[in-house]
C-alpha cells in the first residue's frame, strides 16, 4: 500500500542515539562542506535524508520504531559498565540497533542505486547497437522518421525502469529486506562493549555510523567496497564514551586513547555529510 501520511524528514541515525551525544538537548555537528566549524543543533535537526524511503515511508518508519522504542532502555543498561547478558532483551535491542543503522544507511542506499544504474547503462548500451529497433519504436510512437537525437530519447524512455523502481516501491521493500538480512547475519553473536578510559578523547558519531572493516580492503562499508558478509567485524558508537561491536560472546573492552583516535578516524572516513560530537566545554 502506498503512503497515507508522508514523512519527509527520515532520520538515518536514531534520535535516541543522537540524544546520547547531546547536552541540554543540543549536540555539535560539523558539515563536510565546512570542516572545523562545529555548530549546536538539536537531534531532530540533523542526520536525516529527505524522502530516504519514498514509497510507504510510514510503513518503513513503523519498522524502525520497533527498534528505537527498545533502544533507550538498552542504552540505560549499559550505564552499569557491563555488557548485557547473552540472550537478554537489552542485547537483542542493541544488535537490532546495529542492524538498523546498517540497513537504512546512506551507503546501503547508494550501493542499491549504483546497481540499478549499472544494469540500466549496460542495457542502454546494448540497445544503442540496435538503431533499427529504436527507429521503428519512434515511428510507431510519432509517425515520423527518427533523427539521432530521437533515437537517444527513445532509448532513455525505454530504460526509465519498472513502475516499482520509479515509485520507490522496490527500494522500500529492499531496505526492509536489508534489515532482515543483517539481523539474520547477527544471529548467535553477542556484543563486545567498549568504554573509553578517562584519558581517551570523546568518540565521534557520523551520519553513516556502522563500520565493517575488512582484512583485505581499506573500505569500511558497502559503498567503500566491503559487504556485510566480507567484514571481520561490525560496530558503531553508542555514545561519546561507548562503542559496541559484534563478538562470539559478551565481552567488556577498554578503549584507550590510541583506539579512540582510530575509531574516530573511521567515523570521519564513513561520514557522508555530517559528523556529531558531545559539545566541547568553552575554555
Amino acid at each position: 500500500m502506498g503512503d497515507q501520511r508522508r514523512i519527509t524528514k527520515q532520520h538515518v541515525v536514531s534520535q535516541v542515539l543522537l540524544g546520547e551525544f547531546a547536552v541540554n538537548g543540543r549536540l555539535e555537528v560539523e558539515d563536510a562542506r565546512r570542516p572545523g566549524r562545529w555548530r549546536l543543533k538539536s537531534p531532530a535537526a540533523v542526520a536525516y535524508v529527505k524522502d530516504y524511503v519514498r514509497y510507504d515511508n510510514t510503513g518503513a518508519e513503523a519498522t524502525w520504531q520497533t527498534v528505537e522504542t527498545r533502544l533507550r532502555d538498552a542504552l540505560d543498561e549499559l550505564r552499569t559498565d557491563e555488557p548485557p547478558p547473552r540472550g537478554s532483551a537489552a542485547e537483542a535491542a542493541l544488535l537490532d540497533c546495529v542492524a538498523l543503522h546498517w540497513a537504512r544507511s546512506i551507503p546501503v542506499r547508494a550501493v542499491s542505486e549504483r546497481a540499478w544504474r549499472c544494469v540500466r547503462a549496460q542495457s542502454m548500451a546494448a540497445m544503442a547497437e540496435r538503431p533499427d529497433v529504436l527507429a521503428r519504436l519512434h515511428m510507431q510512437a510519432t509517425g515520423r522518421p527518427a533523427g539521432p537525437g530521437d533515437l537517444l530519447e527513445v532509448n532513455e524512455r525505454l530504460h526509465q525502469g519498472p513502475a516499482q523502481i520509479q515509485s520507490g516501491e522496490h527500494f522500500s521493500d529492499r531496505v526492509r529486506q536489508f534489515f532482515d538480512k543483517a539481523r539474520d547475519r547477527f544471529v548467535g553473536l553477542s556484543l563486545q562493549v567498549g568504554w573509553c578510559t578517562e584519558d581517551a578523547e570523546d568518540l565521534l558519531l557520523s551520519d553513516s555510523p556502522v563500520v565493517t572493516p575488512s582484512r583485505s580492503r581499506t573500505g569500511l562499508n558497502p559503498e567503500q567496497g566491503v559487504a556485510l558478509g566480507d567484514a571481520y567485524a561490525v560496530g558503531m558508537p553508542l555514545g561519546p564514551r561507548l562503542f559496541v561491536s559484534l563478538h562470539d560472546r559478551p565481552e567488556r573492552a577498554v578503549i584507550a586513547p590510541e583506539q579512540a583516535r582510530r575509531l574516530n578516524g573511521w567515523q570521519r572516513q564513513v561520514r557522508r555529510s555530517q559528523l556529531f560530537r558531545r559539545p566541547v566545554p568553552a575554555p
